[in-house]
Order: structure tokens, then C-alpha cells, then sequence
């Protein structure tokens, strides 16, 4: 008789948290968006700016400097305005399991590391893994991938750029000999 009371009261106190579980799994179950960066974020020794990505796709497709991006090009001539252009337009066709495999290959992993200094999902982690699955996933486009594409397929809600370790990156790569592929 005890044993029956008891079971009673403890599925009069389980029985609700039943009911409100089945009404959460069509919640659970139903597909959730993606999270994707929707800003870059700027990080300079204590100095934090944030761009929207939509502001940077609007310049890459119309050319058309928002108020927001105007802040940004006063830093930059029109040399390197129309250069970063071109960037973000650019398509690039490649085949995303060739790009997945060479992602994990050394020198992939050596790159793309170098690239994650620059690429952070943190100020102080690495955007190594961030990047390298943003790549395949834009990459797995039929018609090509831009650097908009990767970023918009970035695992996180913003992508912060170290300015200071991109300036070394960059003066790295320029100081280095043209790598010439025969063909």
C-alpha cells in the first residue's frame, strides 16, 4: 500500500515535467539556423572596432561605401580600396574535398594556423579549426567560393582580425620569392 502512495506522488510530480518534455521535442527536433559571423571585429593592442559583414558585401557588390565602412576606408587609399574589391569579389572554383583534404595535410594545417594568428574566434585562441570548416563549407558551393562566402560560413558570430600579427603576416609574405608552379 506505501509503495502505491508513493509511486502516486511521485508521478503526480514527474507527470508535469513529462507533458512540458513532449511539448519541447518538435522544438528540439526542428532545424535550427546556423550560427555565422556577422561582424569582423578589428582588434588592435586595447583598440576594438567592429565592421558588419553586410556592410563589407554591399561594397564588394555595388562598390557603394555605407556609413559605417566609411570609417574603415579613411585608412586606406584608393589603391588598396579597389584591391580589397577585387578580393571580395573574386570567386574561387575549387573542388571542396580537394580543399578538405589539403586542409589537413602539414602544409594546409601549417597555413591555415598561420592564417588563425590573424582569424580568431577569441583574442587569445587560434581560428585554426573555425577557419579550416568555414573553407570546406563555402568551398562545397557549386559555383565557386568568395572570401564574403567564408565568412558568412564562419562558426562563430564575429570574426576578429589581430591587425598587429596581419601586418606581420603581410610584411612576411611580401619579403618573401614569388612561388612559380610549372605547369
Amino acid at each position: 500500500m506505501c509503495k502505491n502512495i508513493f509511486r502516486q506522488k511521485l508521478f503526480a510530480v514527474i507527470y508535469p515535467f513529462f507533458l512540458l518534455s513532449l511539448g519541447l521535442v518538435p522544438e528540439m527536433l526542428a532545424p535550427k539556423p546556423s550560427l555565422s559571423a556577422d561582424n569582423i571585429r578589428f582588434i588592435y593592442g586595447p583598440f576594438n572596432c567592429s565592421l558588419s559583414v553586410e556592410s563589407l558585401e554591399t561594397y564588394a557588390k555595388t562598390g557603394e561605401i555605407t556609413p559605417e565602412f566609411r570609417f574603415y576606408t579613411k585608412f586606406l587609399d584608393k589603391k588598396t580600396l579597389a584591391q580589397l574589391r577585387h578580393w571580395l569579389q573574386k570567386r574561387f572554383d575549387s573542388n571542396h574535398v580537394e580543399l578538405h583534404r589539403y586542409t589537413r595535410t602539414p602544409e594546409g594545417e601549417e597555413l591555415l594556423q598561420e592564417l588563425g594568428t590573424v582569424l580568431k574566434t577569441h583574442s587569445e585562441r587560434n581560428g585554426f579549426y573555425a577557419l579550416r570548416a568555414a573553407l570546406v563549407q563555402a568551398s562545397a558551393n557549386q559555383t565557386g567560393w568568395t572570401i564574403i562566402d567564408v565568412i558568412h560560413k564562419f562558426p562563430t558570430d564575429n570574426v576578429q582580425i589581430n591587425t598587429g600579427d596581419l601586418f606581420k603576416i603581410q610584411k612576411f609574405w611580401q619579403e618573401q620569392e614569388p612561388v612559380v608552379i610549372n605547369q
